[in-house]
């Protein structure tokens, strides 16, 4: 797990999803998130929307994905990397009403095998 990480939205930082004068996501059913962790992307790596691979950054040891609907593509994924049980339950909560899969990995060579799927 030597991949560059990003840092976008510290933990605690807010991401509001609405896009001004834009009725399609007025009925999204996420407004915003509060990010329960430190939140950007994997350099080199991107998702199904074609943009880089966002990732949730903990302080402990689980790996795992969610996918989410969003309006604009119909699935994107989105990695957890070394998240609590606790971190991991949260950003689950958080996204559920739009998350379509969840995965936790269980060891490092399943989550550096899905990963290699999105690189570049």
């Amino acid at each position: 797990m030597n991949n560059k990480v990003v840092i976008e939205n510290l933990k605690g930082s807010y991401k509001s999803f609405e896009i001004e004068n834009d009725p399609i996501w007025k009925d999204y059913p996420l407004a915003g998130v509060t990010y329960p962790v430190d939140y950007g992307y994997i350099e080199g790596y991107k998702s199904e929307d074609n943009h880089d691979l966002d990732v949730f950054v903990g302080s402990g040891e689980l790996n795992g994905y969610i996918k989410i609907w969003r309006y604009d593509v119909p699935i994107e994924t989105k990695f957890a990397i070394k998240v609590t049980k606790e971190e991991w339950d949260e950003i689950v909560k958080i996204f559920s009403p739009v998350i379509k899969e969840q995965k936790v990995f269980k060891d490092e060579r399943e989550y550096n095998e899905t990963l290699s799927g999105y690189r570049r």
